[in-house]
């Protein structure tokens, strides 16, 4: 096991810079998510960490070792990739012992590893078959396992359950957390869904455009986002942001909400809205909207209106909801349930 550390690590595409001085400390046994939109960046840096991409600027350090020169196969990680990447004339046995035959791993380790390996993925009884005889979730395990056998420094992960229905990701996001916490074994893994980012990480890390936007923790980010990109980033559905200034029209605050100066941001996630105050207390923040569109989800209700201004607002309600489209109904929310931030979308202390 080892840390990973990235210090001002940049990847240029001739004019194009892709990756814009990304710093990063990663702990030894931590688990750590890139998460972000498509073409953020997130897979580049995985790929530079992994050596299957060349690093215009900057060091990758994996323990004490720098390894921007080093080939891949020399960097003692173990990479999961999306479409598994099982080689399919060869049985699930053959694929976990391929990388430990390579490296003149001695036969009765070999079998020592598979065996362990197997049991603890629960894939024992299928280590005579090939792939194309496994479901996805076999084959994913299998992919795992390959990665498990070999006891690498650290495990990078490519999307790995974007192949799988929504109920298998869910198990699978289980499994590889279980498996992580047993190994201590630090991990690095990247996926575009925030469900699986949050479930999954010791640390987030928000990537966009090639930079960081924030690092913390799955609760941090929650509940402080450090922009705007990441308040609407992480959490579904997202939370609301209003356009404000000392004037804003469709809604009001209380005065004595601090916000900026000028023009700022106002943000409200849908669950902390509510059609009466829970505590009893007048409302710090109130809208007024019109409804057109609404959502039962199970337990409850997500309900889209429009301020006057036709600004989006959503907002949830235990159980299933009283009001019809067309409806005009008033919400609000605490003070503490407000988000502030300025001008240029950073947040407002």
């Amino acid at each position: 096991m080892a840390e990973i550390t990235l210090n001002n690590v940049r990847k240029s595409y001739g004019t194009v810079e892709a990756i814009k001085g990304v710093s990063l400390d990663i702990a030894d046994g931590e688990f750590v998510v890139l998460v972000g939109p498509s073409g953020c960046g997130k897979s580049t840096l995985l790929r530079m960490i992994a050596g299957l991409e060349g690093i215009t600027g900057g060091d990758i350090l994996i323990g004490s070792r720098r390894v921007n020169d080093v080939e891949p196969a020399e960097r003692d990680i173990a990479m999961v990739f999306q479409n598994y990447a099982l080689y399919p004339h060869m049985t699930v046995r053959q694929n976990l012992a391929y990388g430990l035959k390579n490296r003149n791993t001695p036969p009765a380790e070999i079998e020592r590893r598979i065996a362990e390996t197997s049991k603890t993925l629960e894939i024992a009884q299928y280590l005579d078959r090939k792939p194309r005889q496994l479901s996805g979730g076999q084959r994913q395990r299998v992919a795992m396992g390959r990665a498990i056998v070999r006891e690498p420094a650290a495990f990078l992960f490519d999307e790995p359950l974007s192949n799988l229905d929504a109920k298998l990701r869910g198990q699978m996001r289980i499994e590889i957390k279980r498996l992580q916490r047993a190994l201590g074994t630090t991990s690095v893994y990247v996926t575009h869904d925030q469900m699986e980012a949050m479930t999954l990480a010791d640390r987030l890390v928000v990537v966009n455009a090639g930079r960081i936007e924030q690092v913390g923790t799955p609760l941090e980010l929650y509940e402080k986002p450090a922009t705007t990109f990441v308040a609407t980033f992480i959490g579904s559905p997202s939370m609301n942001l209003l356009e404000g200034t000392d004037t804003s029209s469709g809604w009001s605050l209380s005065a004595d909400v601090p916000r900026p100066e000028g023009r700022y941001m106002l943000g409200v996630r849908p669950e902390d809205l509510h059609l009466a105050p829970p505590d009893g207390r007048p409302f710090a923040f109130q809208a007024t909207a019109h409804i057109d569109g609404i959502e039962l989800v199970g337990a409850e209700s997500l309900l889209h209106g429009r301020l006057a201004d036709g600004t989006p607002l959503v907002f949830r309600v235990s159980g299933r909801s009283r009001s019809e489209i067309g409806d005009e109904v008033t919400v609000g929310a605490s003070a503490d349930a407000l988000h502030m931030f300025d001008a240029d979308g950073r947040r407002h202390a």
